[in-house]
């Protein structure tokens, strides 16, 4: 057996030690014999889901005196509580071993710019630390509070050698250096490497990221409660960290390990951890594991993720990972600058938002994209669709990416899924009713349970436009138009199709002055939308009908006017409206 293998069973002897010290394993593992066990037998060992970590709480799953514990982090807890993980300066100790042996390779004279945010995750601590363990410059330009032109002048000014963040940060940083009448593959000669982490990158988009900034990329795997997975090197495999981690990629049905290279649900156990160590822990992502020497000479495994399994979509017998999608948008050319998947019946309809639309043949890139991902895939292509080029060279927050828009009937957490069905229902009624406070309340409880749903952002937008309409004074219709204007675009981002936020927007446009940016013609636009979509009220034909009276067509107006009567006769303003639209016709 050789010294690294060696190395790799003592520690997880010790972790199994080490694990009796943490108040949920000692229960969990009551009952196993952990005499003898090896690498070999880790599989009968068992697996440790998010659902005991959440259950456990923030200091159940702590192996180590809590003094000895010198950092935090959790996960985001979108699903519901978060998970937790503890360091102790022992594990910050490994995790910076960990970056500076990846293909970066940092010096003292690096001069690096982290994008990370400061949150509750350890890859800005563990970016910040390494740098100083190495003597590099560090630049903190946090995601949130430093803007994208401010970036680049930091980046320009400054010599700065690496830049660390999420891959949409570093492509958003790419399109403000082009919106500049700059290029990033040419306007930063000092720079070297750019290290992402916190999203999938498939080979297309690491290709991507190289042809834009012209140097090399470098992927981090890993999580909240594991820390560093994996990392990349400098011929772009991503390596398992094994003197520290264990992985395996388990069948979903259970039965066992996945083949080599095939994908599987990772299963992580941290060997070196000291603070809060995992046994083989569920995270619920999608990855394969390949054994075999790489051209860089390393001989861990290599790892590929494919995204987490929330993210999944099948249709029949065709699986489809955030990768697969992912893959197929980068396959295009031009790559868009922004996108979105929104998942269909039997496949999904793609908005895609370039400057370079034009080079695009819309039947062509359905047809490449279908042939791709074997499912039909339809198309709306254009500019300024998903990317506001003007908030990038503003001092505007960034805002984390929505790709992939699943049917409500597709959510894996089938409880919240159904409670929300419910808040939604009731809130609907009460709505329905006049009674608007009631639905507001029930609607922000829907929003607080699951924030990507567009249709909960969209009903409580439809409460504002509400007690707009009823408010007596300037001062208090002042007060609620932004509420309405962010769960509108809020309900937008993460759906643009769904009729109800189109609707909603179509209000606003209507309702709207012009100078504060109202367009009835766009409006028209959005409730012609709707209509097509199956919605078939009163209410929406009489909109129509005063975007039409708006924009001096009589005749259109009529039409949707007549419409209106036909559904419900006894109208008035539809009636009155007419009467109008007769004698501005006849001027």
């Amino acid at each position: 057996m050789s010294d690294d293998k060696l190395e790799r069973e003592k520690k997880l002897m010790d972790l199994l030690v080490r694990l009796t010290d943490s108040p949920f394993y000692r229960r969990k593992l009551a009952d196993y014999n952990l005499m003898n066990i090896g690498l070999k037998q880790i599989s009968t060992l068992p697996i440790t889901v998010k659902g005991e970590l959440r259950k456990a709480g923030a200091f159940d799953n702590l192996a180590v005196d809590r003094k000895e514990a010198v950092h935090y982090c959790e996960s985001f807890g979108t699903a519901g509580e978060p998970t937790s993980a503890w360091f102790t300066k022992e594990d910050l100790e490994t995790g910076i071993r960990q970056i500076k042996g990846c293909g970066v390779r940092f010096a003292k004279e690096d001069i690096v710019l982290l994008r990370f945010p400061h949150g509750l995750t350890a890859a800005a601590l563990l970016m910040q630390q390494t740098c100083l363990k190495v003597g590099a410059t560090i630049i903190p330009g946090h995601s949130s509070a430093t803007p994208y032109p401010k970036v680049l002048d930091l980046m320009n000014r400054l010599n700065v050698t690496i830049i660390a963040g999420s891959p949409r940060e570093i492509e958003l940083l790419a399109e403000t250096t082009r919106l500049l009448g700059l290029n990033s593959s040419e306007h930063f000669p000092s720079l070297r490497a750019i290290i992402v982490t916190g999203e999938v990158v498939g080979e297309r988009r690491k290709e991507h990221l190289k042809q834009r900034w012209g140097v090399p990329i470098i992927d981090i795997y890993g999580t909240a409660e594991t820390a560093n997975i994996a990392a990349m090197c400098v011929h772009g495999s991503m390596h398992v960290l094994e003197q520290d981690v264990v992985v395996e990629a388990l069948k979903e049905d259970g039965s066992g390990l996945a083949k080599s290279g095939e994908r599987g649900l990772a299963a992580i156990t941290t060997l070196s951890h000291q603070a809060s160590p995992l046994l083989r822990y569920l995270n619920e992502d999608v990855i394969s594991v390949e054994h075999g020497l790489c051209a860089c000479g390393q001989t861990e495994s290599k790892l590929v993720h494919y995204g987490r399994l929330k993210d999944r979509t099948r249709f029949g017998e065709i699986v489809l990972d955030d990768k697969d999608i992912q893959d197929a948008i980068y396959s295009l050319t031009p790559v868009p600058d922004a996108w979105k998947a929104i998942q269909q019946e039997n496949g999904f309809h793609m908005i895609l938002d370039s400057e370079r639309y034009a080079d695009w043949s819309l039947e062509g890139i359905q047809v490449q994209l279908s042939e791709m991902l074997k499912v039909t895939v339809t198309a709306e292509i254009g500019f300024g669709m998903l990317l506001n080029r003007d908030e990038l060279v503003r001092n505007v927050a960034s805002k984390r990416q929505v790709y992939i828009c699943k049917r409500d009937n597709e959510d894996p957490d089938t409880s919240s899924s159904i409670l929300l069905r419910d808040l939604l229902r009731r809130g609907y009624s009460e709505f329905m009713s006049s009674k608007y406070e009631k639905a507001q309340q029930l609607f922000e409880e829907a929003v607080a349970l699951i924030p990507g749903s567009a249709e909960a952002h969209a009903w409580l937008a439809a409460v504002y436009g509400r007690q707009i309409d009823a408010a007596w004074s300037l001062t208090e219709k002042i007060k609620l138009f932004p509420k309405l204007e962010n769960e509108i675009t809020t309900a937008l981002e993460i759906d643009p199709a769904l009729p109800l936020a189109r609707r909603m927007n179509g209000s606003k446009l209507l309702n709207t002055p012009d100078m504060l940016g109202g367009d009835p013609a766009a409006a028209a636009n959005e409730f012609r939308y709707c209509i097509d979509q199956g919605m078939n009220d009163v209410e929406i034909w009489v909109s129509l009908a005063e975007c039409y009276m708006k924009t001096d067509d009589p005749v259109k107006a009529k039409e949707a006017l007549k419409a209106a009567l036909a559904i419900e006769p006894m109208n008035e303003k539809a009636a009155q409206l007419l009467e109008q639209a007769k004698k501005r016709k006849n001027l």
